[in-house]
C-alpha cells in the first residue's frame, strides 16, 4: 500500500513539474521558443557565395584597374599596316609596335602612332594620358612632379628604354586622367595620389613577356 502510495506521488509531482516547466523558463529572462524574448540566432554569411566576399583575393578590377587580353607585342616594320590593326583597348595597352618613342611630354595622343605607345608601355614604362582642361592648374603641376623628366632629350629616350619612365600625353577622354600600363588602365576622375602611387608601384618596369 505504501509502495503504491509512494508511485502515485510520483507521478503526480512529474505532471506538477511538467506544467510548471515553461513558466519557470520565462522567469529565467531566456524566453520559450516562441517568446519574443527570445534571443535570435546570429545570422553567419557564408564568405564567397554570390559574388564574393571579405575573404576573396583582391582583384585589381575592384581599384579600378582594367585588364586588357594580350594582342601580343609583334614588332612590324611597316607603320601604315601596324596603325591599321584593330586595339581590344583605347589608348592601346598590347598589340603591334613599332621600334619608336616618345620625343617628350606633353605632346597630344594625335600625334602619337599607337604602334609607339604599345612600344613604350612593352618595355615597362606607365603612360599619363591627361586633359589640362578639366583638371586644376594645381592637379596639371602635380602630375608634371610625378613623371619623368625630359629636359634631357637623350636622357628621356633611354629611361624608356629601360622602362622605368613615366610619360605625360595630352588627349581627351571620358576621365581627366587615364593610366597606362602594359594590359593596364585605369581611368581617374580626379588626381588620387594613393591609386597613382599603388599603380605605379605595381606596373613601372613590368616588362612583357613573350608568349
Amino acid at each position: 500500500m505504501f509502495f503504491r502510495s509512494g508511485l502515485l506521488l510520483l507521478a503526480f509531482l512529474g505532471l506538477f513539474f511538467k506544467g510548471a516547466g515553461p513558466a519557470l523558463a520565462d522567469s529565467s529572462g531566456q524566453g520559450t521558443p516562441n517568446s519574443p524574448n527570445t534571443p535570435t540566432t546570429p545570422f553567419m554569411p557564408m564568405m564567397g557565395m554570390f559574388g564574393g566576399g571579405s575573404n576573396q583575393p583582391f582583384s585589381p578590377i575592384r581599384s579600378g584597374i582594367l585588364r586588357y587580353p594580350s594582342q601580343g607585342h609583334r614588332t612590324s616594320s611597316d607603320p601604315a599596316s601596324c596603325e591599321s590593326f584593330h586595339y581590344n583597348s583605347r589608348p592601346p595597352s598590347s598589340g603591334p609596335m613599332t621600334d619608336t618613342y616618345i620625343p617628350k611630354n606633353d605632346l597630344p595622343e594625335s600625334g602619337i602612332s599607337p604602334c609607339t605607345i604599345v612600344n613604350v608601355i612593352r618595355r615597362g614604362n606607365v603612360i599619363f594620358f591627361y586633359d589640362p582642361s578639366r583638371l586644376t592648374p594645381e592637379g596639371v603641376q602635380t602630375l608634371h612632379q610625378i613623371v619623368s623628366d625630359d629636359t634631357s632629350p637623350d636622357g628621356f629616350l633611354q629611361q624608356q628604354k629601360l622602362g622605368y619612365g613615366v610619360l605625360l600625353v595630352k588627349a581627351k577622354y571620358t576621365d581627366p586622367l587615364v593610366l597606362l600600363a602594359w594590359r593596364r588602365i585605369l581611368p581617374l576622375k580626379f588626381i588620387d595620389r594613393i591609386k597613382i602611387n599603388l599603380f605605379l608601384s605595381r606596373y613601372r618596369g613590368q616588362i612583357a613577356r613573350k608568349r
